[in-house]
């Protein structure tokens, strides 16, 4: 999360440093929205009710999300953030959680108690299925170090993308011609 909102704060100052607007953002033509609100519902039920029901409150919230960009795929980020959502959804589904890579967890700082102890994460071993899709890339952020998965970057990325592309969106202005 750390690395997503860093992301997006440089996104936001290149935005503004291009000469965008974050007002624009509101102005930005997304489609079903209450796809993404659903999304995250499922998610949080999946990730409240523990056990088996997580990873299928994750695919199920990948769904809905893959859905929602998929409507919305001409927007700048899109089909980034759908990849990396598609990465993630595919080795947590593999799984049953994100293995977490000890070594990436090391480099950032991060200790691996808490980390690992709920439903969401398991410690990535020899019998870990697409362990180069977890979370293998350490990001030690001064504030908050933390160990993401290649999924994520892509995320961030899209995100960045949008928040940048949207800063610099112009706005639509009727123009009336009058009779001279």
């Amino acid at each position: 999360m750390s690395l997503v909102l860093a992301v997006l704060a440089v996104g936001v100052v290149l935005g503004w440093l291009a000469g965008g607007s974050v007002s624009r953002l509101g102005d930005l033509p997304l489609r079903s929205r209450r796809l993404v609100v659903a999304a995250l519902l499922t998610q949080l039920a999946g990730a409240l009710l523990g056990g088996p029901l997580y990873p299928v409150g994750l695919l199920v919230s990948a769904g809905l999300v893959m859905a929602f960009l998929t409507r919305n795929r001409r927007l700048a980020g899109a089909p980034l953030v759908a990849l990396g959502l598609l990465l993630n959804a595919l080795v947590v589904g593999g799984n049953g959680a994100m293995p977490v890579s000890v070594t990436a967890a090391a480099r950032a700082g991060v200790p691996l108690t808490g980390l690992v102890d709920g439903p969401r994460h398991e410690l990535a071993d020899p019998r870990t299925r697409l362990s180069w899709l977890g979370d293998v890339v350490p990001v030690p952020l001064p504030v908050r170090a933390e160990v993401v998965s290649p999924g994520d970057v892509l995320v961030a990325a899209g995100l960045a993308q949008l928040v940048v592309a949207g800063m610099l969106r112009r706005r639509r202005v009727l123009l009336t011609v009058g009779a001279r």
